[in-house]
C-alpha cells in the first residue's frame, strides 16, 4: 500500500463526534493517506459500500448514536447501530478490512461489559496524532479482521446496547 513512502491506503473514520474527525483525519492525511469521515454507521456503511475504490480500514467509534426514526434494521441496508454491530455488518461484507476500534471510555470498563472484540486494536480517547498513525500503520501491517462469535449484548437477549 505504500508508493515510494507515501501512503496510499484509504481509511474511514467513524465518529459522531466532529472535533474527533477533524482530530484524526488531518494528521492522516498528512501523512498520504486518503481519509473518509462519517458521523454515523449509517453513512459509514453507505460509504463503505458505495466507494469506487477499497477501504482498506475504518476506525470506529464503540459508541455511536442511537438510531431516531429509521426502517427496520433488517431491510434497511444502511441502518443507525452501534460500532460493534457497524464492524459486525462490514466483516459481513467478505471483503479484507482492518479494523480499529475507539472509545473514550477506558479499555477495562469496556471490557468488563463484553464491548472490546478479541483481536481488534483499540485506541483510547483522547488519542496523539503519533498513537494513532503508529497503530494505523500497525494495523495495515497485520492481517485483516476476522468475524467473530456474536457478543450477546448486556441484557443477554441479543439487543444492540445504546449507551449516551
Amino acid at each position: 500500500m505504500a508508493t515510494d513512502g507515501i501512503q496510499r491506503a484509504t481509511l474511514l473514520i467513524v465518529d459522531d463526534d466532529p472535533s474527533t474527525l477533524l482530530l484524526a483525519s488531518k494528521p492522516l492525511q498528512d501523512h498520504g493517506y486518503t481519509v473518509l469521515k462519517a458521523p454515523g454507521s449509517a453513512e459509514a456503511l453507505r460509504l463503505y459500500a458505495e466507494h469506487p475504490t477499497p477501504i482498506h480500514l475504518v476506525v470506529t467509534d464503540i459508541f455511536l448514536p442511537p438510531p431516531g426514526f429509521q426502517l427496520s434494521v433488517e431491510k434497511n441496508p444502511y441502518p443507525r447501530v452501534n460500532g460493534l454491530e457497524l464492524v459486525d455488518r462490514l466483516l459481513e461484507k467478505k471483503r479484507e478490512i482492518r479494523i480499529i476500534l475507539m472509545s473514550s471510555t477506558p479499555g477495562a470498563d469496556l471490557q468488563n461489559r463484553g464491548l472490546i472484540r478479541e483481536g481488534l486494536p483499540f485506541l483510547k480517547k483522547p488519542f496523539t496524532s503519533e498513537a494513532l498513525l503508529t497503530l494505523i500503520r500497525e494495523t495495515l501491517a497485520g492481517p485483516p479482521a476476522t468475524q467473530g462469535p456474536p457478543k450477546p449484548s448486556a441484557s443477554g437477549k441479543g439487543e444492540v446496547e445504546w449507551v449516551d
